[in-house]
């Protein structure tokens, strides 16, 4: 055997092309919180679903506040925030359950699986991946596109490259568009309280931000979106034939998620309970939130280390929007894990099995997102303090890691009554006003089957 890195061998891929298009909606140019933006991908096609992106310029409007005060309102950070839902069909069989919290399940995914200088570089060209700095004092300020805020809002061109479902997870990335058939994709807009608002030169806490005359809102134009087409040899056409003889389907493995809520919390512990059926649930994400999230306020500062604790080359203090804030709820104020505990039970198995802390659950973040070496590029999640304030997940790994898609090992709950629960214990109800939410979202492998005559079914 000789290693790969020593081999003169070149090959060929002989009558290979590709070209990018457009795809306009089916819908009118503009559109504000609730609306729907529907899209049909190109037929006959072998499309690049890695390449799919959603082109659109963001708008929005300052709301007033009691005294009055006019607020300026402010991007999410990562512009897929302001997406509800995604629901995809294929020859009018939905294949993607378009999830409500589509916009949470990203933001969750996100912290633990993508790295910092993905999210300050790429992310920072074209997908708004950070919010503009506090206002604290200021009189003047710039958006993130360069513009005056003092006047309105945000105003720019910004662009959806990053997709949660089927869209953005397919085990196989090159999708036969004339063997699978028509793919239409729904988008639905988020409501106006995904913005977060402040007030020039007041604090972010500003109690007028709380009793809002009128809220701000948003609008996006001229959305489009684009994705690549390739022409490969006719040989693949022929494998593609002969699969199909064979096993009578085509397999596509994809990644599906599934949100369970626990609202009304006021209590010291709790337990989100719920039941799913599927045949690979791969792992569970749990997030606590203030059952306000979805009421317009202030964005959150989440604080970067200081002192002793802080990095050589620290990281400054980053914000979040009131609807994307997952707070710990812990009573202790400093460092230490105080008395909140934790944990997973999947048909009365404990998971782990103690109660977990909130170091543990700082631990286990990249864990589950295999990010084991010193040379695996990082997480999302700041620091200790930013992940009490605003970035807390509590993870549970079910499959076994560092597996292509294509392989489905994790948990079977299909055809099983399967019980499942995430519980929390020692929060500080001083800091849950009029309740909290517990949100739990399930990642699971769905598998599409298409069969001849563009015949396709999903097994869950």
């Amino acid at each position: 055997m000789l290693p790969e890195n020593v081999d003169f061998g070149a090959e060929v891929l002989s009558n290979y092309s590709r070209n990018t298009f457009r795809i306009e909606p089916n819908s009118s140019t503009s559109a504000t919180a609730g609306r729907v933006i529907q899209i049909t991908l190109p037929e006959n096609s072998v499309l690049d679903m890695k390449s799919l992106r959603m082109f659109m310029r963001v708008t929005t409007t300052k709301g007033v506040a009691t005294g009055p005060h006019d607020v300026l309102a402010l991007l999410p950070a990562n512009i897929e925030g302001l997406i509800s839902s995604v629901e995809v069909y294929v020859n009018g069989v939905q294949i993607a359950q378009g999830s409500n919290e589509y916009n949470t399940i990203c933001k969750v995914v996100k912290l633990g699986a993508y790295n910092q200088d993905a999210q300050l570089s790429s992310g920072a060209l074209v997908n708004h991946s950070r919010m503009v700095a506090s206002l604290d004092g200021v009189t003047t300020p710039a958006d993130i596109f360069g513009e005056d805020l003092s006047g309105n809002g945000e105003n720019g061109d910004v662009c959806i490259d990053n997709w949660c479902n089927f869209l953005g997870t397919t085990a196989t990335r090159f999708i036969p568009t004339d063997v699978l058939g028509s793919i239409t994709i729904k988008i639905t807009l988020a409501s106006d309280a995904v913005l977060s608002g402040a007030i020039l030169g007041k604090d972010t806490t500003d109690p007028s931000l709380n009793n809002m005359v009128s809220n701000p809102s948003y609008k996006i134009e001229n959305p489009y979106f684009t994705i690549d087409s390739c022409v490969l040899p006719e040989a693949y056409n022929e494998l593609l034939r002969r699969r199909l003889m064979q096993d009578e389907f085509l397999p596509l493995n994809y990644t599906e998620y599934y949100t369970f809520i626990n609202s009304g919390i006021t209590g010291t512990s709790y337990s989100n309970r719920f039941a799913l059926s599927s045949g690979c649930i791969n792992s569970l994400h749990a997030v606590q939130r203030l059952d306000s999230h979805n009421v317009f306020g202030a964005a959150t500062n989440l604080a970067p280390e200081t002192g002793a604790r802080a990095p050589i080359s620290a990281l400054g203090a980053s914000r979040e929007g009131k609807f994307f804030t997952y707070k710990t709820f812990k009573a202790s104020a400093d460092y230490n894990d105080g008395i909140f505990k934790y944990q997973f039970n999947i048909n009365n198995v404990n998971m782990p099995q103690f109660l977990a802390t909130n170091k543990f659950a700082m631990a286990n973040l990249p864990y589950v997102n295999n990010k084991l070496t010193p040379k695996t590029q990082g997480i999302l999640v700041t620091g200790e303090t930013a992940f009490c304030q605003g970035q807390a997940v509590y993870t549970c790994q079910l499959s076994h890691p560092d597996l292509s898609a294509k392989v489905m090992s994790g948990l079977n709950s299909r055809g099983i009554n399967s019980q499942f629960y995430f519980s929390a214990q020692g929060l500080d109800t001083a800091q849950l006003g009029s309740g909290m939410s517990s949100v739990v979202i399930a990642s699971t492998t769905a598998q599409l089957r298409i069969s001849a005559g563009r015949q396709v079914s999903v097994i869950w």
